[in-house]
């Protein structure tokens, strides 16, 4: 299989394919008795019972969001979390083949887990941010061709660390799991997070080779956006903005009849379910492009899957989904499709 539409870097290989690993369970922390007597005396000269449950809890979250894995790369689409992505394999396509020379492999099975990366949008280059996706169902297409229908779900956002490598012939990455918000995920060290040369969506919030299909007004803030109370308070408010125009939308869709199958909105939205509260304005920056970018497509908005998952802070991504649906609305409006469809 070629895997050098990837630009892999070789390294040596294991003696056996690399499986991904799913997250160990945490421990759960549990609150000691108060101690009296004798036994508060030995509490306060040795164990603070607090501070160790505190402790706890933080490995507890380590092990869910900010540490290192490793996962087999397929490229495909830039899925989001909750997000469900149904594909349809020939018989004859044992493998089951993506892009640039990724595959799920003859032997995927239901409960493996993979690194998901889009493409840019007009280069075509492959994101070094994207999801990871859990095979959830294998089942043979209803039609008799013997072709198979996979399933995949999104769980949570990962960042590829350095360039993906031959793990026996599979092309395989180093993952660092991400929280919803960039800035609150580890930094990712120099040189590192690069597939094929660094997105430029990273460092100016838009799409590759400068083919945006809307325009960035947003001055991009420096630094962590979440960290001074003004910025915390611009996320919130523009995160309470997108409920209106989440509305506004809902109804034209509906009643404009844009749905290309009956009860697609309610199937959409048992996918992504109920929109994140304005506290978590990253994750409801997700949800919304979520919505207008969904699967099965809709065809009503420009992609914007790419520049969100690229994007490097939550007001950026704030920003991507509030052009989005607000773009969305203005055609749905006219009555016209985005001239290039998602």
């Amino acid at each position: 299989m070629s895997v050098s539409a990837l630009t892999l870097v070789a390294r040596p290989t294991g003696t056996a394919p690399l499986r991904a690993r799913p997250a160990k369970a945490g421990t759960r922390a549990r609150t000691a008795p108060r101690a009296s007597g004798k036994d508060e005396e030995e509490s306060a000269g040795g164990i603070d019972y607090a501070s160790l449950e505190r402790r706890v809890l933080n490995l507890k979250k380590q092990e869910l969001v900010g540490h290192t894995g490793h996962l087999p790369v397929v490229v495909l689409d830039a899925t989001l979390p909750n997000q469900r992505l149904a594909l349809r394999f020939d018989a004859k396509d044992v493998s089951r083949r993506m892009h640039a020379g990724t595959e799920l492999g003859k032997m995927a099975e239901v409960g493996d887990k993979f690194a998901m990366l889009g493409l840019a949008p007009g280069s075509r280059q492959v994101l070094p941010l994207g999801t990871e996706v859990v095979l959830s169902r294998i089942s043979p297409w209803p039609d008799g061709s013997g072709d198979v229908e996979i399933e995949l779900i999104g769980s949570r956002r990962i960042r590829i660390e350095g360039q993906p490598f031959n793990e026996n012939g599979v092309p395989t990455a180093k993952v660092t799991f991400m929280e919803w918000a960039p800035e609150d995920s580890p930094p990712s060290k120099n040189g590192e997070g690069v597939i094929g040369g660094a997105h430029p969506s990273a460092s100016n919030g838009g799409f590759a080779s400068g083919t945006k299909p809307y325009g960035f007004n947003e001055k991009i803030v420096d630094g962590d956006p979440m960290t001074s109370q003004p910025n915390a308070a611009k996320c919130f408010k523009m995160a309470e903005d997108l409920e209106p125009l989440v509305d506004e939308w809902y109804g034209l869709v509906r009643l404009g009849g844009w749905e290309r199958i009956p009860g697609q909105l309610d199937l959409i939205k048992s996918h992504i379910g109920e929109m994140p509260p304005r506290e978590e304005p990253a994750r409801r920056a997700t949800w919304v492009a979520s919505l207008i970018n969904p699967i099965p497509a809709l065809g009503v908005a420009y992609e914007i899957r790419p520049a969100l998952l690229m994007a490097r802070d939550t007001i950026t991504m704030l920003t991507v989904a509030t052009e989005g649906i607000r773009l969305s609305i203005e055609r749905l409006r006219q009555g016209k499709n985005p001239p290039k469809s998602e």
